[in-house]
């Protein structure tokens, strides 16, 4: 216990960090919905999760610093999706992320992390009490990487062909959809920059209409998930935008891919 500064987990840095974390993933971002309260996790958990470790083995905080950057970098890559199914092909809880690389910026807060660790005031803090915001902070970390899946069966038509559907679908997200969006088949995945994380569904032609129907969405905020909340929010944010003349880039999807190559054979029209 000598070579450790636990005193920095009862620190007002570290205490004030915690609970705008906690209040930011269980409050804020279902109230307000939006991209600012993504960063804000980003921020508080990285500056909260570098002191937790440094806490333990302040003789490496540099190590523990610049481990802590590499880790985030990986874990927002598309680099770490194989560990995230390895994990959630598992009997655990699941986990999600989503690849958005201006999150980096998140990193500047990790130098003043370091920085803090050096001149936070030593405190006397009860053991129970360092146990209690140890089990509270391991909480808070793995908060926004819950996830909740609900299914579903709607359907929705559009008076227009895949393909015209594709171009406006292809109008949606914030970045430029990537090649295997055109030459995929009828699966498709949808990402949102919100609680509401994920829409899987698939695209039919039948005849001179197309069908969009909604399989299956994800929830990773750590509040009980409402399905009827999650289909409107599908509704609002990604049907309703498509239908609207002329289709602008909306600022909660954030990416569109196909998730099977091959071209589904269409269904052909029952004669009347």
């Amino acid at each position: 216990m000598t070579d450790r500064k636990l005193h920095i987990l009862g620190s007002p840095g570290f205490l004030i960090g915690l609970l705008l974390l906690l209040t930011n993933d269980f409050v804020f971002k279902q109230q307000f919905h939006n991209g600012f309260t993504g960063k804000l996790s980003d921020f508080a958990g990285l500056f909260v999760f570098s002191l937790f470790w440094i806490a333990f083995f302040p003789r490496h905080k540099r190590l523990i610093c610049i481990s802590t950057a590499v880790l985030f970098v990986f874990w927002k890559s598309a680099y770490s999706q194989f560990v995230i199914e390895g994990w959630n092909s598992l009997a655990f809880f699941g986990i999600q992320r989503t690849v958005d690389y201006s999150d980096l910026w998140a990193l500047l807060i990790v130098p003043l992390s370091y920085f803090y660790s050096g001149v936070s005031a030593e405190v006397h803090v009860p053991r129970r009490l360092v146990h209690a915001i140890a089990i509270v902070s391991v909480v808070a970390f793995t908060a926004t990487s819950y996830r909740h899946k609900a299914s579903f069966n709607n359907q929705y038509q559009f008076e227009t062909s895949r393909k015209q559907l594709l171009e406006r679908i292809s109008r949606l997200p914030r970045e430029n959809v990537n090649d295997s969006f055109w030459k995929g088949g009828g699966a498709f995945e949808v990402r949102f920059d919100d609680c509401i994380s994920r829409a899987d569904i698939a695209l039919e032609e039948r005849g001179n209409r197309t069908v969009v129907a909604l399989k299956e969405m994800e929830y990773r905020c750590p509040s009980k998930p409402d399905p009827d909340e999650m289909r409107l929010h599908f509704e609002k944010e990604f049907i309703d935008k498509i239908r609207e003349d002329p289709v602008v880039r909306s600022t909660e999807v954030t990416d569109v891919w196909s998730t099977s190559l091959p071209t589904p054979t269409p269904t052909p029209t029952p004669s009347r």
